[in-house]
């Protein structure tokens, strides 16, 4: 897995509608990611990868998540190692290359070098160090702006071999139900923040030459629509330190808003929605969007369910009276 977040520290003030710089749901997302990471074999983690002007001068935002998320995740990694099992050593985090730039994709241009663009470089040395049959699902909480990159960089170059290793899984680039319409799908923030980007990525998708699944908003209106509601459940995750950042990431209408954790629920594919459900050309259409919403929403209880059961395993040290 290769996760690529516009997950920034949300005390940095912003002009969103929570004061910060950008929608802080992804911290839970990642939160729920690492109680989940004995899943997965994870070989990158770009955060801050946005276009808000406001981060040209923030500081080094892969700073922030290694200390923010990689100190909750070295103290729980002991008792989820335990009692669980599978969890690696360590998680790193890299600061997106369009952070400080805030540039978006360009059609006009060919991007055939990737000097300015380090974790692009990143991701595709990653993929080409797979071996034969390996996928490297890149999930994508935001904008699309790397993933283009990397295709247009691979498409230009003659790397084709390279894409045939690589599927994007998308967090609601595309809705004909929620923000978008049927006539215009596309008409949602994470495909207007780059949407040249987001064009280019779904016409080579339907082309054939790339493996794109658009989960839509399914996350949003299936497994946080669909979740357990109330203060009471969720105060159970503060046992563990990844638990806490679960619920204080995002907490709004009375539950957690993870909904980019639709990308890797859907990757695992046993709660509800797997790949299988989702065509991997990029289309997204209203029926194939409801059902697999539906899907979520009769296994969110379980989602939850499951990621408490694994915040709960770490217990608060309790220190005795002398």
């Amino acid at each position: 897995v290769w996760i690529i977040t516009d997950m920034s520290d949300k005390t940095i003030s912003g002009t969103n509608n929570a004061g910060t710089v950008n929608d802080p749901d992804d911290i839970s997302a990642m939160a729920g990611y690492l109680l989940m990471a004995n899943e997965f074999e994870t070989l990158g983690i770009v955060v801050a990868s946005t276009h808000r002007p406001e981060h040209r001068d923030s500081p080094d935002q892969a700073v922030w998540a290694s200390e923010y998320f990689g100190n909750a995740y070295e103290s729980d990694l002991t008792a989820l190692n335990k009692l669980i099992g599978g969890f690696p050593d360590t998680i790193s985090f890299k600061q997106s290359c369009i952070k400080k730039s805030a540039e978006r994709f360009n059609s006009k241009r060919t991007y055939v070098s990737l000097d300015r663009y380090d974790t692009v470089a990143d991701l595709l040395a990653t993929a080409e160090r797979l071996t034969d049959g390996e996928q490297l699902n890149v999930l994508c909480w935001g904008s699309l702006t790397e993933p283009a990159i990397l295709v247009n960089h691979c498409l230009e170059t003659g790397k084709q071999d390279v894409l045939k290793r690589v599927r994007f899984i998308a967090h609601w680039t595309n809705s004909p139900l929620h923000q978008g319409s049927k006539e215009h799908p596309e008409n949602v923030a994470n495909c207007r923040e780059d949407s040249a980007a987001c064009r280019y990525l779904k016409r080579v998708a339907a082309e054939g030459k790339i493996q794109f699944y658009e989960c839509g908003a399914i996350g949003q209106h299936g497994i946080v629509s669909g979740g357990p509601k109330g203060r009471e459940y969720y105060e159970q995750f503060r046992t563990s330190k990844l638990g806490t950042i679960f619920v204080d990431g995002k907490f709004a209408y009375n539950g957690v808003d993870h909904s980019d954790s639709a990308t890797y629920w859907t990757l695992l594919g046993t709660y509800g929605v797997s790949l299988d459900d989702i065509r991997p050309n990029g289309v997204n259409t209203a029926e194939i969007e409801k059902e697999n919403e539906q899907k979520f929403r009769k296994h969110s209880r379980r989602i939850h369910d499951e990621l408490l059961r694994r915040s709960g395993v770490v217990q608060p040290t309790i220190l005795k009276p002398n």
